[in-house]
């Protein structure tokens, strides 16, 4: 039995996706060897690039589970990139439209390739980042020094200028897509934000879920990024799942070494433990890597997770495999926090 057989992973094609991304069958050989079954189409692919990856999928018996919004991306007249940003919950009716429409391409795509989930951002305020202020205050003066703590204090205040209003382009955007859905095989994932300043924030998950009421709209954990907030200083970590597990769709795993997330599990010092209590039969499971994770650390943690109860395959017993993290993970490098784009 191979470990595909033993767990419900998928791996997000933002490890590979960038190396691999015209060559559909070079990406799914390199999943195929660390036993993967199943993936997530991250926010990289073309339309074009999308449907061949789909299609040799399918013909090799691999099962997309999720779409990252947008994916496919949104493409130009001469097929390259076009304008992008977080404007789900713009106040600019231009780009808020643009967002929409792009990621309503997301729902059809994921309708058309059997994609159970879409992960989606939701959009962001007018207050600006703090991220790399904070960064330097933790590393440089430590987590809780006065640095830190004004750092926090300034973010909250600079958020809640500014809130209101996105909030109410966000639900507006929301469900419109939730509307869009309607009738598919897809549910849409409202994603827990990576930095405090975007949209939701905690409270307002429940109100932008509240909001979807009766709409393929739900939940999707980030284990990284709740990880990140709770060590910045602005909220705990599993309070997102003590009010939102009920609602989950997804989940994407990755583990975080202060301030530096997407790294394979057993890199850092998340509790995956906590989050096995959390999770489904039927939530998607992705393991969402920084490219610059060594194909070598990622096996292993995967045999880990599924040693502490998380995404084991139905029937499996992986009685075999240890409890700790395996050396050559929990030894890797520190990367530099500021370095990753993943989110």
């Amino acid at each position: 039995m191979s470990i595909s057989d033993e767990h419900r992973f998928g791996l997000s094609t933002c490890w590979n996706g960038g190396r691999h991304g015209s060559n559909p069958a070079a990406l799914l050989d390199e999943h195929e060897r660390l036993g993967f079954r199943r993936l997530e189409a991250y926010s990289l692919h073309t339309p074009t690039q999308l449907a061949e990856l789909a299609a040799a999928a399918r013909e090799r018996g691999f099962e997309i589970t999720s779409l990252h919004a947008p994916c496919p991306i949104a493409v130009n007249e001469q097929g390259f990139r076009a304008r992008w940003g977080d404007w789900l919950a713009s106040t600019n009716q231009v780009d808020r439209q643009h967002a929409v429409d792009t990621v309503k391409r997301t729902i059809d795509a994921a309708n058309e390739y059997g994609a159970r989930g879409i992960v989606i951002h939701l959009g962001t305020t007018a207050a600006p980042s703090r991220h790399h202020a904070l960064v330097n205050a933790t590393t440089q003066q430590g987590r809780n020094s006065p640095a830190h703590l004004e750092l926090v204090e300034q973010s909250i205040r600079e958020r809640a200028a500014s809130a209101q209003a996105h909030l109410e382009a966000a639900l507006l955007s929301i469900r419109a897509l939730g509307e869009h859905a309607v009738g598919s095989s897809v549910r849409l994932g409202v994603e827990a934000r990576d930095q405090y300043q975007e949209v939701p924030s905690l409270d307002e998950m429940g109100t932008v879920l509240d909001a979807c009421a009766g709409l393929p709209v739900g939940y999707w954990h980030d284990a990284g990024h709740g990880a990140k907030l709770e060590y910045f200083g602005f909220l705990e970590h599993e309070e997102y799942l003590r009010r939102y597990a009920d609602r989950m769709i997804g989940m994407h795993v990755h583990d975080t070494q202060g301030a530096r997330d997407h790294r394979a599990p057993g890199q850092g010092g998340t509790d995956f433990t906590m989050l096995a209590k959390y999770v489904k039969p039927d939530t998607i499971l992705t393991l969402e890597l920084h490219p610059d994770v060594l194909a070598e650390h990622i096996t292993p943690g995967v045999e880990w997770l599924v040693s502490l109860g998380m995404g084991a395959a139905e029937g499996a017993a992986p009685a075999y495999w240890t409890v700790q993290p395996p050396s050559t993970i929990s030894e890797a490098p520190v990367m530099n926090a500021e370095a990753s784009e993943t989110r």
